[in-house]
């Protein structure tokens, strides 16, 4: 008998495993309590300045440049401890854990996220994500830009990408030969921004995480397009 495909999910955190919004409201709430209106108006608007310089958010830098205007030894902590102690567990949208537990039966399973390398990392491992996929998590600004890097460090016949960012999938699918399936998840922001029905731009287009522990290996295995694999020469922005 031939051996089976062996198959690397990669999957995203904000949004797809994780209710970032409504992580980033109670967040708000507690920054309005912690600064005031005035501070957390301040606080955002250096959070998008950041943000327009790097083309990402960058909470550390935000964070520095924030209290770098503020002489307070106790704001410090409580800001510090708002962000990378915050109990991101408890925003886990249902059915992820079990999910991610559905997908190692089929293969590797690997979180794949945009963001900073310190506060997006403290974010994932206090959520209980990278126990879930036993360590196996992967933080870059702009994560579509390091595809050979990505798929050389976990080999596999087929790949599958989950996210719940339209455009990160169009890049992908791009960027990336086959084989190569992608997972469009209508949770978040972007769910409106998609109509209901099949998206050309992805493989696969489910409503919610949960979703995905409906599908076999052998659906995973043979979805996708074409064969072989490689990246195109042109990497689009």
């Amino acid at each position: 008998m031939s051996t089976p495909p062996r198959i690397t999910f990669f999957v995203d955190v904000d949004n797809t495993l994780l209710d970032n919004d409504g992580a980033k409201r109670e967040m708000d709430r507690q920054m309005d309590t912690l600064i005031g209106p005035d501070g957390s108006a301040r606080f955002w608007q250096i959070y998008e300045e950041v943000r327009g310089e790097r083309s990402m958010v960058d909470i550390p830098t935000t964070l520095a440049r924030f209290l770098a205007e503020r002489d307070d030894r106790d704001l410090r902590f409580a800001m510090s401890d708002l962000y990378l102690k915050f109990p991101f567990a408890d925003f886990l949208f249902p059915q992820s854990l079990h999910t991610i537990q559905h997908l190692r039966t089929m293969g590797t399973v690997a979180i794949l996220s945009d963001g900073d390398p310190v506060y997006q990392v403290a974010k994932i491992t206090r959520s209980g994500l990278g126990a879930a996929v036993d360590g196996f998590l992967l933080v870059f600004p702009h994560k579509e830009q390091h595809l050979p890097e990505i798929t050389a460090a976990f080999a596999a016949d087929h790949y599958v990408m989950i996210d719940d960012k339209p455009t990160v999938i169009e890049k992908v699918a791009q960027r990336m030969h086959d084989p190569l399936t992608t997972v469009f998840v209508r949770q978040g922001r972007y769910a409106s921004t998609i109509p209901n029905g099949p998206w050309h731009g992805a493989g696969l287009t489910i409503d919610s995480i949960g979703d995905l522990r409906v599908f076999d290996h052998q659906f995973f295995s043979t979805s996708g397009r074409g064969e072989g694999f490689g990246y195109l020469d042109e990497h689009p922005d």
